[in-house]
């Protein structure tokens, strides 16, 4: 019985609290509003989680813009059922008038078929009450992105211009000339000066056609454990790249999980600057990694495990040390071994397609603006990973924007994040 009590007043309490808000943007109609008062009635579908779904959609991407101020989902719930396309307008203009204080109302009836999810979508804007004004517009899409597409496109229906998208491979023509690579030996003909050594059991250094010359080839299909297990002994600097590594073919392959990663030598980084990126690819989809990476010396507090095998410590060894022996050796070792002191501070990639053929593919980063100012140092990571096969790779080369005339300003993500 004291449950039941306690969400009784909790549902009043609730209630009184919005009628205060409310309340108190009616005031403020009753002069000039510096804002467009929305609601986003849920949208009717026979399986009812698609159609909350895409009206939550609706709602965060529309309060985004500061000149709209959207009703919450639990408020319009307490206010009404899923409305379909073909409800009453009389009684949504009735809603809007009375109970939610709005001037633009959305509602609709959501259809799935397959993959396919349309939307029959109705608007009503009631800023002058005599003379309403409605729209009805159908979208629908069969991408596995359906649902904020859509919510894009009704979005931008309601605030009449175009919503902001990330920028997508080709939507920027690759110039025609570039200037000298970044990079060093982006064609793998010089063995693998500018690259890690090959490790001979998943990345190799083969002849290619005429036309190519030597190409980058990675096995993803490489026994898991066996390959991770080689790959720290080479970490640790105990044996050289061997055929005769041990790693077989069977079993669990590493595509499974980490993938390979093939790295390029480190490439100084200008803030402000504008790159491209171009690769010729053959095989299942990958990707390749530009990863940045700033000076973190100054705040380390131990030493990597490969220093820790070069100076015959143990993790426990150098733990039992006094802390002003633990900062000397951190202090020398930066200084012989700075890149093992390199912490990661910006990544974007290139995603290659899947192709039976050799395939050319290109695209600027960052996506808009210039190059962050931590940024010190790039690497590139040739990524192969799932399905388990054969990738072959060429002419992975990192150029500076050949049209950028003067440093750019970093633009901030869209979502804020924690800058190291």
């Amino acid at each position: 019985m004291v449950k039941i009590g306690f969400f009784k007043t909790t549902s009043i309490m609730l209630l009184s609290v919005v009628a205060c808000v409310l309340v108190s943007r009616g005031a403020e109609s009753a002069g000039k509003p510096d804002k467009t008062y929305v609601v986003i009635l849920d949208l009717a579908c026979k399986d009812s989680e698609h159609g909350k779904q895409l009206s939550d959609s609706i709602r965060l991407r529309l309060a985004r813009h500061k000149n709209f101020s959207v009703i919450d989902r639990l408020t319009t719930q307490d206010f009404a059922k899923p409305t379909p396309a073909d409800a009453n307008v009389k009684s949504v203009i009735s809603l809007m008038q009375n109970k939610l204080l709005v001037t633009v109302g959305v509602y609709g009836t959501v259809t799935v078929s397959g993959a396919k999810v349309t939307a029959n979508i109705v608007g009503v804007n009631i800023t002058d009450p005599k003379k309403p004004l409605y729209w009805r517009e159908t979208f629908s899409d069969s991408t596995q992105r359906a649902r904020g597409i859509i919510a894009r496109a009704v979005v931008e229906k309601l605030t009449g211009k175009p919503e902001w998208k990330p920028p997508e491979y080709g939507d920027e023509d690759e110039p025609k000339k570039f200037g000298k690579p970044l990079n060093v030996n982006g064609g793998f003909d010089k063995a693998h000066s500018g690259w890690d050594a090959p490790d001979l059991a998943a990345t190799f250094l083969i002849d290619g056609p005429k036309e190519r010359g030597k190409v980058l080839k990675i096995l993803t299909t490489a026994n898991r454990d066996q390959w991770i297990a080689y790959r720290r002994k080479l970490r640790l600097g105990q044996i050289k790249p061997t055929k005769n590594h041990g790693v077989t073919y069977k079993g669990e392959p590493v595509a499974a999980l980490e993938g390979v990663h093939y790295r390029s030598k480190w490439i100084k980084a200008k803030p402000g600057q504008r790159y491209w990126l171009t690769a010729d690819k053959k095989g299942p989809g990958a990707k390749i990694f530009i990863k940045g990476f700033m000076d973190w010396s100054t705040q380390a507090t131990g030493l990597p495990e490969s220093s820790l095998a070069r100076l015959g410590l143990t993790p426990e060894k150098f733990a039992n040390l006094p802390r002003k022996k633990q900062l000397e050796l951190i202090k020398t070792d930066a200084k012989a071994h700075p890149e093992q002191y390199r912490r990661q501070c910006f990544q974007w990639f290139l995603n290659c397609e899947s192709s039976k053929k050799w395939k050319h593919h290109a695209a600027p980063f960052p996506p808009k603006g210039g190059l962050a100012n931590n940024v010190q140092w790039f690497q590139i990571q040739i990524y192969s990973y799932w399905p388990p096969g054969e990738y072959l790779w060429d002419n992975v080369q990192l150029y500076k924007d050949p049209r950028q005339t003067k440093p750019l300003p970093e633009v901030n993500a869209r979502t804020k994040t924690t800058k190291q």
